[in-house]
């Protein structure tokens, strides 16, 4: 039995989407090593070096830019930034001791850089030159004409048949591309089209990547798709032939670490909408653990249908994914859907990233990144999609293959000092055929804390938070956050505060964080459920652990505007520290056996502590998250009866909405409706809002199964406007469809609701009605009278049955229609 965590209970950890953006003050003192040349170097080591190249000339001078330019540059992509902040993923750069920082201006950098093209040397280091070289022209925003210059260049000081200049020639068709100069492109495209003797690998599969997003700005979208797999297919036999040859008794038993199942086979959807790493059962996704998968093999022919053929060779390649690999893989999956959906024209995106005073964020990253590869981390110098803002703030994408898309930006630490983007998980962008889109992003600055702060120490019955007042906030939302030993377990607490003060009791921080079985971190010391972190379980009981708070404010259509949490660098931007220590009560001895993490201890202590006195609520709560701890490694329904049966009791001593909920979702697991209803009734009592978007799919579920169809599908409905994830729109569907609603009809509402997660696509529900469209033209009446019959399964919760029918014999959109759906939530 999994429990379901609402919103307020979720414990975050360090895999969030803006985690250290949001959980916590990132505070680093304003003098040490930064990524920014102009701010970090100093004038003194700046003058030195170039004093040192200007008594220089001929072979030694070109030495020594190598040295002193392009070599330190190239420890690293251009593309790698202190800070990559997005909605779905964040990651944090820090540069080590032992690196080099050129004390070099980007003015000093551009001239040097273009006299060793022009100069130096032709080996590796003229074309690392050159990519830099035009990385600045990009940040000083100077032509596009420029840049292809100076590559064109570089070509020509090479053997015009050598790798070098295959790579170069490639390099500008890229930009061509990505400019939306698609006839140069192709031009260049052909240009490339030689054998060469190193590398030709890597560079056939970069080429091809880049013919097939040619060929589909060019309305060949099925001649792309199919010159894809084909490409992905030779690239990995390649890599199998030469691991067999490294390998021979070990290449045949090992599988690719990229991905198996060939490149010619699989549907769009993969078989299914499961949400991939997440619980599958908390309010928010789950657990914080991106999860997922790269989506290889997962392949299909043009059309995108056929088989899995499961026996290519190049299943049994043991290597780890190559970044080519990855974004042939990316592009496939990308063309598959647009060839099933029937998109056929490129889009553009441009916009310009400023902060709200209006000043221009120049160089910074830009990546704009599609749906399927938002599961992994920012692959500097391997984006399919990336740009450097220019002097102006300014950023362009073209021949964009359609779809929904999440931006990533890349920051110096100098740059987010102080200021926030307010982005949110579900800001998709949706580039529709032949659109031409305008994105701007504005940073905010951060909002300042006013109490309690700066460690101050708590005693009484309730804490007093105050913060600074947003200018058109309509709401905050307050996080808080227990730390202990370097790990951090973060609650929203509060919901829809309409002021920039907010008195919360303290035994409703002590009930923070709910009872979540998913979420736990473990430490070094134990095993099992032992090994369990005991500031997750003692949270704001513990007197000895520091705490801390965070606000988000919101306006009045549910957008972040800025938030409390993000970079403060500077003394002038440090401004309160966030943490707080509450000391209202003293430690049991069976919270000390958690302390010390001895928790079968532990657990006996707090049943003879309630034994003792059955109004001792703090025991009863301590004794149910025990049990909910053990259950969540142990799976004993035993264990979770007994867990339940005393919610029962808590509830009754110490009613919350929490605990309601949690008892609300327990028995609609077991199908106990009067249970069900009597303690959702209680928690819509005890809330302290009205009923969210999870809350209203929940409750339109469980009227689903109760048969009460009307009443679920006015819940579902309203749940799905009021949640950009859509996570439930598989329930609302199938509730549609079981009231009699037409297919077509359908197929708008999983249009209208995209559900996004880190497994699946927006369009894999419309594709999924598109499937059973077709389905069913075959055989209309045959088609109807199954669907009805699944359909009624489903409602009776007939589960087991339903998977056992959906995984025998061959195939159908219907029978992957029902598994997605029972898959849903």
């Amino acid at each position: 039995m999994k429990i379901r965590i609402k919103v307020k209970h979720l414990v975050l950890f360090l895999l969030l989407p803006l985690t250290l953006l949001a959980v916590f003050v990132f505070i680093r003192p304003s003098a040490g090593t930064d990524l920014s040349p102009a701010q970090q170097a100093s004038a003194d080591a700046r003058t030195v070096l170039l004093q040192k190249l200007a008594a220089s000339s001929g072979s030694a001078r070109m030495q020594l830019i190598r040295e002193k330019v392009v070599e330190p540059a190239n420890v690293h992509s251009a593309y790698r930034f202190n800070v990559y902040a997005g909605g779905s993923m964040s990651q944090v750069n820090q540069i080590g001791e032992d690196e080099e920082v050129s004390p070099l201006l980007p003015a000093d950098r551009i001239k040097l850089l273009e006299e060793y093209v022009q100069e130096g040397p032709a080996d590796y280091s003229l074309q690392n030159a050159v990519k830099q070289l035009v990385y600045e022209y990009d940040a000083a925003g100077n032509a596009g004409d420029q840049a292809d210059q100076a590559i064109a260049a570089a070509a020509q000081r090479v053997s015009s048949k050598s790798s070098a200049a295959r790579e170069l020639t490639l390099l500008r068709a890229e930009r061509a591309l990505n400019a939306g100069r698609f006839v140069q492109a192709g031009q260049l495209l052909e240009q490339a089209e030689f054998s060469v003797q190193y590398n030709e690998s890597e560079l056939d599969a970069r080429a091809a990547w880049l013919q097939g997003r040619l060929l589909f700005t060019q309305g060949k979208g099925r001649e792309a798709l199919t010159l894809v797999n084909s490409a992905l297919e030779e690239y990995r036999k390649i890599w199998a032939e030469r691991d067999a040859a490294l390998n021979p008794a070990g290449s045949g038993s090992q599988q690719n670490a990229s991905g198996a199942g060939g490149v010619d086979g699989g549907d769009v959807d993969g078989g299914g909408t499961d949400g991939g790493g997440t619980d599958g059962g908390s309010k928010d996704g789950g657990n914080t653990d991106s999860g997922g998968s790269d989506g290889g093999g997962t392949g299909s022919s043009a059309d995108g249908g056929g088989n899995n053929s499961g026996n290519n060779a190049a299943e049994q390649v043991y290597h780890a994914s190559s970044s080519t690999e990855e974004q042939l893989v990316a592009l496939q999956t990308a063309l598959r859907e647009a060839v099933k959906l029937g998109f056929n024209a490129p889009a553009t995106l441009s916009g310009t990233l400023t902060k709200s005073d209006g000043t221009p964020v120049a160089r910074a990253g830009i990546f704009l990144r599609a749906e399927s590869e938002l599961y992994h981390s920012v692959q500097s110098d391997s984006e399919p999609y990336q740009i450097v803002t220019d002097a102006e703030g300014r950023f362009q994408f073209s021949g964009v293959i359609p779809g929904f898309y999440q931006i990533q930006l890349g920051f110096s630490f100098e740059q987010i000092d102080g200021w926030t983007w307010p982005v949110q998980p579900d800001d998709w962008i949706e580039l529709q055929a032949g659109s031409s889109v305008t994105h701007d992003i504005t940073l905010q600055p951060l909002l300042e804390l006013q109490s309690p702060v700066n460690s101050q120490v708590l005693t009484g019955d309730a804490v007093q938070f105050k913060w600074e007042a947003v200018d058109g906030a309509a709401y905050y939302n307050l996080s808080t956050t227990v730390e202990e030993k370097g790990s951090f377990f973060s609650y929203v607490t509060r919901q829809r505060i309409t002021d920039n003060q907010v008195e919360i009791p303290v035994t409703e921080l002590y009930n923070s964080g709910g009872f979540s079985t998913s979420s736990f971190s473990t430490v070094e010391g134990g095993e099992g459920w032992q090994s369990v972190s005991p500031a997750s379980l003692l949270g704001f009981a513990n007197p000895d652990s520091r705490f801390s708070w965070s606000i988000d404010a919101y306006d009045a259509q549910g957008h972040v505007i800025t938030r409390s949490n993000g970079y403060r660098l500077k003394e002038e931007t440090v401004g309160n520290l966030p943490f707080f220590y509450l000391k209202s009560r003293t430690m049991t001895a069976a919270d000390k056996l958690v302390a010390d993490q001895k928790l079968e201890e532990a657990l006996e202590a707090y049943r003879n502590d309630y034994a003792g006195n059955p109004q001792d609520d703090h025991a009863l709560k301590m004794l149910i998250h025990l049990l909910f701890a053990k259950h969540s490694y142990s799976r004993d329904a035993g264990t979770m009866d007994e867990a339940m049966t005393l919610l029962v009791k808590l509830v009754e001593l110490r009613p919350d909405a929490n605990f309601a909920f949690n008892l609300a979702d327990y028995y609609l697991g077991r199908s106990d409706w009067s249970s069900y209803n009597k303690y959702h009734a209680l928690y819509l009592e005890l809330s302290s809002h009205e009923p969210d978007s999870y809350d209203r799919s929940q409750n339109g579920v469980a009227l689903m199964y109760q048969g009460r169809l009307d009443e679920a599908r006015e819940q579902l409905a309203l749940a799905m406007e009021a949640d950009p994830s859509h996570r439930f729109i598989g329930s609302y569907l199938a509730a549609e469809l079981a009231a009699g609603q037409p297919l077509e009809s359908v197929l708008e509402l999983a249009k209208r609701y995209p559900q996004h997660s880190f497994s699946q696509g927006g369009y894999s529900w419309p594709l999924l009605i598109m499937e059973l469209q077709a389905e069913r033209a075959e055989a209309p009446a045959a088609f109807d009278k199954l669907l009805a019959e699944k359909l009624d399964a489903y409602l009776s919760r007939q589960d087991e049955a339903l998977e056992q029918w959906a995984g025998e014999a061959t195939p159908t959109a219907l029978k992957r229609f029902i598994k997605a759906v029972l898959e849903v939530g």
